[in-house]
């Protein structure tokens, strides 16, 4: 049984794919004011203000955190109101009904979803401006609307020349009544939607004046670092700070939630004083699971439910395991919160996904309504799911109100990786009954933890009502635990047609925490799909390319991927020594095709060039969608090749790039990206391009070396 999203609203949930909550605490009163207005300003809806002084400043919502949604929601609203990008001013939103993502019912950046969600709704609310404007001008000047045109931030009679600036009419549009529709500009008279390339943020950041969260700087501010249990599961015993007190630097040492806060004035004299810090911990009698014990439990798991099953019927059957191991998000900017309390409540600079989430669990950690804490959103360094978690700004509220000042909470690299929320372990089955060249039958079988369940567990205090019956708690944990749609994803929805397909999951949770990470199930099952589908084709001595078309609807976006990427890659025709493997996927609206060219030499893999071919729909900023792409590139290979969380006694073994490495720059590859367009609406493209990666990659080393690795990483 499936939870589905209804289930979970009435059992007093909600749930969406990369979060659960008990209900909705991002709503602060049934219509509270607009955030960041100003005196004298025009405000018509959340996003967008004009100024008496002619400025259009809009309401950045979602969490810009590299994947350039700041750019792409700024050229939408300028498309509408005739203006450059460039002349378009932006600012973080703060919390706000209006902001909630409707996939959701959050205020949150997660899952592809912002350009998905926001390109009609953002863009209808910049059409409205345009028309009160127009309207207002047009009133003043005694001529009809149709007249006039905004250009340059400017209203404008072509016919006589005559023009205005926007803030002239900021007082009477704003006595206009709002309209019923909004009339969007048709895609012929498109200025700047699929043609504007430059990004907004980049000057800022070249220059080192972009703020992120660890930016923050808040008069008086202290720092602090946790010292946190490495197994997880276990608690505090005790602590001896006796030579920490002593460390320069250091002001305070005390018992929080989440471990032991070592205090001082600036963080390298807190980071010093944790390192000498003397603490005893309590493993409170977990079971002290290890990669190895978690795996033979899954593979017992999945030798009880083949029991149950029965051997697939047919004449002609395969079956394969492969498996993937945990991984860690690795954000380039570590997690991090600062938190300043004062008389009438709390203000909180983060770098977040979720700062409605973030303001909730600053509210219950100090027993402050939601309407009493401020969050400040900032530019993050890497998210991939990371930072919809509250854990730093919670620390942070904690220490700030033990100090009584404000205070910031720096995690370590270390403390990142080893305290993360993980891509989970999984191991998959797979079996096919083929029949010739075509596929009869075919059975997916995965076992890993609930990523639901686990969340749902995991923010109960924070974020589930107050006094909520335990046995109402617990059917929701219940009802989790009987499915998880995210671990089947790619595989029970995929579009290959494969006769008569089972997709099933067996949940087991091995006590290690477990969270949405780049293109969640897809970032494994992608892998576990598309080397199956290859052994397939080579047990039926199909071609691989004409073994997937077989298996795709004729005329399918899926299919036409698949052309275009054999195409480009001039697939069969390379140098000696090169192999070429090929993968597919699609994903939240998008369709991914990708063709790895790799070398092998003696035990190492090396790819050489990755052409790629994408359907997004319309492109909003094709060269910032070039760049997600790419970025998925580097994340699926990265994968792929390099880095792997593994557990012992209940703990993460890795703890920095030197033993959880990434891919470097000498060891990228050539890319080659393209894309097929339609007029559909935009899709989000930030994970498309993850999971065909490792596929590809390992297709091509099976042609290479006849050798089918079946377990990421890949290792010969």
């Amino acid at each position: 049984m499936e939870l589905s999203r209804r289930q979970l609203l009435v059992a007093g949930g909600v749930l969406g794919s990369g979060l659960v909550l008990g209900f909705d605490l991002s709503r602060a009163a049934a219509s509270p004011p607009y955030p960041n207005g100003r005196p004298g300003a025009w405000q018509p809806n959340a996003f967008l203000q004009i100024t008496p002084d002619g400025r259009v400043i809009l309401q950045i919502h979602k969490t810009e955190m590299g994947q350039g949604i700041l750019t792409g929601l700024t050229t939408i609203v300028a498309e509408e109101l005739g203006m450059p990008p460039t002349l378009v001013e932006t600012e973080f939103a703060g919390v706000h009904p209006d902001f909630l993502n409707p996939q959701f019912d959050l205020q949150i950046t997660n899952a592809s979803s912002s350009m998905i969600t926001c390109y009609i709704p953002v863009r209808e609310a910049a059409a409205s401006v345009r028309m009160l404007l127009l309207q207002a001008a047009a009133e003043a000047w005694g001529v009809a609307p149709d007249t006039l045109q905004l250009r340059d931030a400017r209203v404008v009679q072509p016919a006589s020349g005559r023009q205005s600036g926007l803030g002239v009419f900021v007082d009477a549009a704003a006595q206009l009544p709002l309209p019923d529709t909004a009339e969007l500009r048709p895609r012929s008279e498109f200025q700047y939607i699929g043609r504007f390339d430059r990004r907004l943020d980049s000057e800022g950041k070249a220059r080192g004046q972009t703020r992120f969260g660890m930016d923050t700087e808040v008069p008086e501010a202290l720092n602090a670092v946790v010292v946190r249990c490495p197994q997880f599961g276990g608690s505090l015993n005790s602590f001896d700070a006796t030579q920490a007190r002593k460390s320069p630097g250091v002001l305070d040492i005390f018992e929080i939630e989440a471990g032991v806060a070592v205090v001082a004035k600036h963080y390298w004299h807190a980071r010093r004083g944790a390192d000498i810090l003397k603490v005893t911990w309590d493993p409170s009698g977990k079971t002290q699971e290890s990669s190895a014990t978690i795996a033979a439990e899954q593979a017992r798991l999945l030798d009880a439910r083949a029991t149950e099953d029965g051997p697939l019927k047919g004449s002609n059957v395969i079956s394969a395991e492969y498996t993937a191991p945990f991984q860690a998000h690795a954000c380039m900017e570590p997690m991090n919160a600062t938190v300043a309390i004062g008389q009438s409540g709390a203000e909180v600079w983060v770098s977040t996904q979720a700062p409605g989430i973030m303001r909730s669990g600053v509210a219950t950690a100090l027993g402050l309504l939601p309407d009493q804490v401020t969050v400040h959103s900032t530019f993050a360094g890497g998210g991939f799911g990371r930072r919809v978690y509250p854990n730093a700004v919670i620390e942070a509220a904690l220490i700030a109100k033990k100090m009584g000042q404000p205070v910031k909470v720096i995690w370590s690299r270390e403390d990142d990786i080893r305290h993360d929320m993980y891509r989970p372990a999984v191991r998959c089955r797979m079996s096919a009954d083929i029949d010739g060249e075509a596929v009869k039958s075919w059975r997916f079988r995965i076992c890993g933890p609930s990523l639901q369940a686990t969340l749902v567990e995991g923010i109960r205090d924070r974020l589930f009502p107050p006094g909520l019956p335990e046995a109402e708690f617990n059917a929701i944990v219940d009802q989790t635990e009987q499915g998880d749609t995210e671990n089947i994803e790619g595989a029970a929805d995929s579009p290959y047609k494969l006769g008569e397909m089972d997709a099933d999951q067996i949940m087991w949770r091995p006590g290690i925490p477990v969270s949405f990470w780049r293109s969640v199930g897809h970032s494994h099952n992608g892998f576990f799909m598309e080397g199956f589908i290859d052994e397939m084709a080579h047990h039926a001595n199909a071609d691989v390319v004409e073994f997937r078309r077989a298996h795709l609807d004729e005329g399918s976006r899926m299919r036409a991927v698949l052309d275009r990427v054999v195409e480009l890659a001039n697939w069969g025709d390379t140098a000696d020594g090169v192999y070429q493997g090929i993968a597919l996927d699609a994903i939240k609206g998008a369709v991914c095709g990708q063709v790895a060219d790799v070398v092998v030499e003696g035990d190492q893999i090396r790819v050489q060039r990755v052409v790629c071919v994408v359907d997004p729909g319309m492109l909003i900023n094709p060269d910032i969608a070039r760049t997600q792409i790419e970025s998925c590139i580097v994340w699926g290979l990265t994968q792929t090749l390099k880095s792997e969380v593994t557990i012992d006694k209940q703990s993460v073994v890795q703890g920095n790039f030197n033993d959880f490495p990434l891919l470097r720059m000498d060891e990228t590859p050539r890319m080659e990206i393209d894309f097929i367009e339609s007029s559909d609406k935009p899709v989000g493209v930030g994970e498309c391009a993850v999971a065909p990666v490792a596929p590809a990659v390992a297709n091509a080393v099976f042609k290479a070396t006849g050798k089918r690795l079946r377990s990421l990483p890949l290792r010969l």
